[in-house]
């Protein structure tokens, strides 16, 4: 089965005709028997409670919805008031910015599956508050995150974004060449995914865009613009004609990709059935989680467990500490000679992925030296403290006076837990005296996207590297959301 999301970015609350052109999108669905998710800006809401258009409103409300912002594209916009904003303050603005305009969204249309970034505007503060509003997914297509070109998990919140290969459109506005190119494109992603048994493609429209030849917000606010209220303009119209035919064609798109046999039509709120995260609430034995402690070069990512399970490195940095305080605890009852029994001791991946740290602090511990083992130890237990209070990772772990890397101090514990259970399975063992300091490093990072600053509505050279930097910090939370129904 291949399963398609079809969503829609509906921002446009200056451009009367935009209206009629989401009540077209909308007609096509019914017409189909199927639903797409609709990610309504709150001030398109609003305005449409204004002009009275009922008939929006009803069918939206017979649709998932998703939530896209309070108003899009006025100045500031979410990444530019978070520019210079640390991880609490950032929080806590976002908080402040957008929870209002969520509830009118929900007192209008209903409660959404589905969160989506205004353009190119994002920062890694906003998942506090999805969860907090109890919005459970994220599904766009910006460059800012993404793992590989699928579904992943990130800051406890499961994505739909850079899909890459398996993103695709029909650009209607090229006429029938643009319906054929469009159903080429959408049956070679199919044909791929059902070779490959990953069948998930996404689809992305703004009604807008069938009605208008260039976005109102372009024409508004961009290079950083914010004119009198009294200034701001429709975007320039398509015609009634033209955009009948553009729905006329979309309609057949539509139809074409409802009438394959093996294709399934979802909403972001349905999908959300095939991506669980089967790694919460698992056990390990230490002598387990030993087993996937493998970071011989230093490299930290995701790891597997199995075909439906993966950890994400902040939930192996968890499992770690807490396997550390079980030792802690076991010397403390039975002193220091006393055997360590790896495959009887116990720890829990929590229902919720810490979060990662929120600054990056150096390791001040000459790398390589030995420390004493019970230091390490007391550091993990301080660390468990910081877990629950905060819900994320320390920035760093304390030594006594000298700082370790949350990386470091990971592959550093690993690689003395793996020869403790290496030694473990031919006799009893026992705890040494001192380690030898590693050095980790986040290989993750490298699926944050740089250079991502474009948007036509940022000021000329608009950049946001404090954005940049915690995203990267966060993604210790990035692993693989596994569709649940994709042969593997």
């Amino acid at each position: 089965m291949t399963y398609v999301l079809f969503w829609f970015d509906v921002e446009d609350y200056l451009t009367p005709e935009s209206d009629d052109a989401l009540l077209g999108l909308l007609q096509c669905f019914e017409k189909h028997g199927v639903q797409a998710t609709w990610k309504v800006v709150t001030q398109k809401a609003r305005v449409l409670e204004e002009r009275g258009r009922d008939d929006v409103i009803r069918a939206l409300q017979r649709q998932d919805i998703g939530y896209h912002t309070d108003n899009h594209s006025q100045h500031p916009v979410l990444a530019e008031y978070l520019a210079e904003a640390g991880w609490d303050d950032g929080v806590e603005e976002v908080i402040r910015r957008e929870r209002t305009g969520y509830e009118d969204l929900v007192r209008i249309l209903g409660p959404s599956s589905t969160f989506g970034q205004a353009g190119g505007s994002w920062a890694p503060q906003i998942y506090p508050f999805l969860r907090d509003a109890g919005i459970p997914l994220f599904m766009d297509e910006a460059g800012h995150i993404g793992l590989d070109g699928g579904p992943f998990w990130y800051c406890n919140v499961p994505h739909i974004n850079r899909m890459e290969n398996r993103f695709t459109r029909m650009e209607f506005d090229q006429g029938e060449a643009g319906l054929a190119a469009g159903i080429d494109a959408f049956d070679a992603i199919h044909r791929g995914g059902v070779e490959a048994g990953d069948g998930l493609i996404s689809i992305c429209y703004h009604p807008c865009e069938f009605a208008t030849t260039a976005f109102w917000d372009g024409v508004n606010f961009s290079r950083g613009r914010q004119p009198p209220l009294a200034e701001w303009k429709p975007g320039p119209l398509r015609g009634a004609a033209q955009m009948a035919a553009g729905l006329d064609l979309f309609d057949r798109y539509l139809a074409h990709i409802v009438a394959q046999p093996d294709v399934g039509i979802l909403t972001g709120r349905q999908i959300l059935n095939l991506l669980p995260d089967t790694a919460a609430e698992r056990v390990f034995s230490v002598a387990e989680l030993a087993k996937l402690l493998t970071f011989s070069t230093g490299a930290i990512e995701h790891r597997f467990v199995d075909a439906e399970t993966v950890l994400a490195p902040s939930e192996l940095f968890a499992l770690v500490v807490e396997a550390l305080l079980q030792i802690l605890m076991t010397v403390a009852e039975q002193g220091s000679e006393a055997p360590l029994d790896l495959e009887q001791m116990r720890v829990l991946v929590d229902e919720d992925t810490p979060l990662g740290p929120v600054r990056r602090q150096a390791t001040t511990v000459t790398p390589s030296a030995p420390i004493p083992t019970d230091r390490l130890l007391e550091s993990a237990a301080d660390a468990q403290r910081y877990l629950q209070h905060h819900g994320r990772m320390p920035d760093c772990l304390w030594l006594g006076a000298q700082a370790m890397s949350p990386a470091d101090f990971l592959v550093t514990a690993a690689a003395m837990l793996q020869k403790l259970a290496s030694a473990s399975r031919s006799r009893a063992v026992t705890l040494p005296t001192s380690v030898a300091v590693k050095t980790g490093q986040l290989a993750s990072e490298r699926h944050v996207g740089e250079d991502v600053w474009k948007w036509a509505i940022f000021e000329e050279n608009f950049d946001a590297p404090a954005i940049v930097e915690l995203a990267r910090l966060q993604t210790w939370t990035l692993k693989p959301a596994l569709l649940l129904s994709a042969p593997r």
